[in-house]
């Protein structure tokens, strides 16, 4: 069923936030939502809100800015961008083509069979993650379900809380929802829990076998009579589905069972049996084909095989593609089964932390809250004049797992793939460099020759759509190298391409810095050709297209998620960070690193990493564009002997 798209009306926006707006997807009380292009033609979503001037509507519209980040990407639409356009706040979110659940038994009737059990399946997986992520929708219903081509995904979280009971009752914010699917303890005025979600939940599978939410949809005052008071009538629901239905939809709160509980029964699993859940429910709802854990792991630098829905840590599937090198280097990594997505792009204060996770092979402990964008998920570290193995976080634990061969391994956003490229291509005896690929989700591998000796190919960098591989090219001259361009890996059709720069060869120095990706992908940057202040933006035929200045190069410079800023070192000044409009290279903000200390890059849109070597143990900080520490990212017992390149990606 096609998605309905009405054309813009007299006085919407032509574009918002840098998205060409091609037409109305609906409208209601708190604003409209637009089908929108980006500059790269990746259709969006773009919530506006009306200009009531109602400071309820702004709140609500922000909460749902930064709940939608901690719930996984296959639960709901994720979050891309957040801006205020005209005054009027907006959320720019994931595309999802397919209708709610409302408009396809309103048009074609009620579900039947497997359509519906994938239904109920996808909902309870939805909220069982979303209650993973420690926060209540509290508005589920019919109209908030878009049936998506890969599964359910449930939206629409502008009244959705993190589950505070005190802090609920506190505010004293009274009845929120739709009577026909709340649960009666929301009607008494009761802070909405988990429970009440799956009240919900019940309500929603009713609907969309009969068409009829199970109280009714007449008055609400009758609504709310029977809620209260009278049993749910659930129509020609049969089995499983009618028996856990009718669980979640008892009067007592404490008498439902858990989404998780739910889950289970509806897979026909034990109720001991969590592991790989919310993968099985996924799989179950999308119709995809299950694959279980496999064997060991094999040689030649690959990576363990794995149950693939490990890799969704704390359903925390908020993602930021930025590239570090030199020290730091941010990847995302989301489901290795999931198609590509867009890019969220996180704002907002640092999740509060929740554990710390210690890893002896780095002599390091990092500090990881489940909302947190971006962790350490690999690794390089000096154990010996000859001895610099990579480590790869196993999927969605703390461990890590030590890779066979001198590997510098980095994840694809869509985390399907890894790339793996040798530590030193001047030592290996093949004369063309070969990228190594390993898919995550069947342990399978292939190799991409990339160029021949002289040419050296190092520091990979993924595309943000996960379907390019970028790699810095030196050439050995006088037993040395000397910079020469940049390759470019199409994933796909296997196939390298190499691109000369002109005068790249000018400076020494200039051969230590690697190529980065625009976030766009369009082109590529690294320091200015005189190697002086300044960035350079080259297009893909390798001409500089322009130089950004107001900062300095410095190994970790790069662009915000959203790609609008800039951080790097201030101009004639090794010591202070700069921060810089990408598109003007007018400065937006700067403050001193501490002694010692170095620019890892961003934490998230409003946030950067600051290493900090002259503290004791060494640490990472994660700061605010002011330079304040907002809190501990990791803390590292170095020495001065010590070295290691990290990878950091949700996890």
């Amino acid at each position: 069923m096609p998605v309905t798209v009405s054309p813009p009306r007299p006085g919407d926006p032509p574009e918002i936030g840098g998205h060409r707006v091609l037409g109305r997807l609906g409208s209601g009380g708190q604003g409209v939502v637009y089908l929108a292009e980006s500059g790269s033609g990746e259709r969006v979503a773009v919530k506006v809100l009306h200009a009531s001037g109602d400071p309820e509507s702004d709140a609500a519209l922000r909460r749902e800015a930064e709940v939608l980040p901690r719930v996984a990407s296959f639960c709901t639409a994720q979050v891309l961008q957040v801006g205020t356009a005209d005054g009027l706040p907006y959320i720019v979110s994931e595309f999802i083509e397919g209708p709610t659940l409302q408009q396809a038994v309103a048009e074609r009737g009620p579900l039947r069979g497997q359509e519906l059990r994938r239904l109920a399946i996808g909902t309870v997986t939805a909220l069982a993650a979303i209650h993973r992520a420690g926060v209540v929708h509290r508005d589920l219903k019919p109209a908030n379900v878009l049936l998506g081509p890969d599964g359910p995904r449930v939206i629409d979280f502008g009244i959705a809380r993190a589950f505070d009971p005190e802090a609920a009752r506190a505010t004293g914010e009274g009845v929120l929802g739709t009577p026909a699917y709340m649960a009666p303890e929301q009607l008494r005025g009761a802070p909405a829990a988990p429970a009440a979600d799956m009240f919900a939940w019940a309500g929603v599978v009713v609907f969309a076998a009969t068409g009829v939410p199970p109280f009714g949809h007449d008055t609400i005052p009758a609504i709310i009579r029977r809620v209260l008071t009278e049993e749910p009538d659930l129509g020609g629901l049969e089995g499983d589905l009618r028996e856990v239905a009718s669980e979640c939809l008892r009067k007592d709160p404490a008498a439902r069972p858990s989404a998780a509980q739910a889950l289970l029964r509806l897979l026909g699993r034990p109720a001991e049996d969590t592991a790989g859940l919310l993968h099985h429910g996924y799989a179950a709802a999308s119709g995809e084909p299950e694959r279980g854990p496999a064997g060991a792991a094999a040689s030649g630098g690959t990576m363990a095989r794995r149950e693939r829905s490990a890799v969704w840590r704390g359903v925390a599937a908020a993602c930021v593609a930025v590239a570090l090198s030199a020290g730091v280097a941010l990847y995302v990594a989301t489901r290795p089964d999931a198609p590509p997505r867009p890019r969220p792009v996180l704002s907002g204060p640092p999740a509060p932390v929740a554990e710390r996770v210690a890893v002896p092979e780095l002599r390091a402990t990092l500090h990881e809250a489940p909302g947190d964008p971006v962790r350490v998920m690999s690794f390089l570290v000096q154990t010996g004049p000859l001895s610099r193995p990579a480590y790869v976080r196993e999927p969605g634990r703390a461990a890590f797992r030590k890779l066979d061969g001198l590997l510098d391994p980095v994840v694809s956003p869509d985390g399907k793939l890894v790339a793996a490229v040798a530590q030193t291509p001047q030592n290996v005896s093949d004369p063309r460099d070969q990228v190594l690929f390993i898919d995550r989700g069947t342990g399978e591998q292939f190799e991409v020759p990339t160029v021949e000796r002289p040419l050296l190919a190092s520091s990979p960098e993924w595309s943000g759509d996960g379907r390019r591989l970028l790699l810095t090219v030196s050439a050995e001259s006088d037993g040395g190298t000397r910079p020469a361009g940049f390759a470019i890996v199409d994933v796909r059709a296997r196939k390298a391409s190499f691109t000369e720069v002109a005068g790249e060869g000018k400076g020494s120095a200039a051969g230590a810095v690697a190529y980065r990706w625009t976030p766009d992908g369009s082109a590529v940057i690294r320091r200015a050709a005189s190697g002086e202040d300044g960035i350079g933006v080259y297009g893909l035929d390798g001409k500089l297209r322009r130089t950004i200045t107001g900062v300095r190069w410095t190994a970790d410079a790069g662009f915000s998620p959203s790609g609008r800023l800039l951080a790097a070192l201030c101009p004639g000044e090794d010591g202070r960070v700069c921060v810089v409009d990408a598109g003007t290279g007018r400065r937006r903000a700067s403050f001193p690193l501490p002694a010692g200390g170095a620019l890892w890059g961003w934490f998230n849109e409003d946030h950067l990493l600051v290493f900090d070597k002259g503290a004791t143990p060494w640490r990472t900080d994660i700061v605010d564009l002011s330079g304040r520490r907002v809190r501990r990212f990791a803390e590292f017992t170095g020495s001065a002997d010590t070295y290691w390149f990290l990878h950091i990606t949700p996890g």
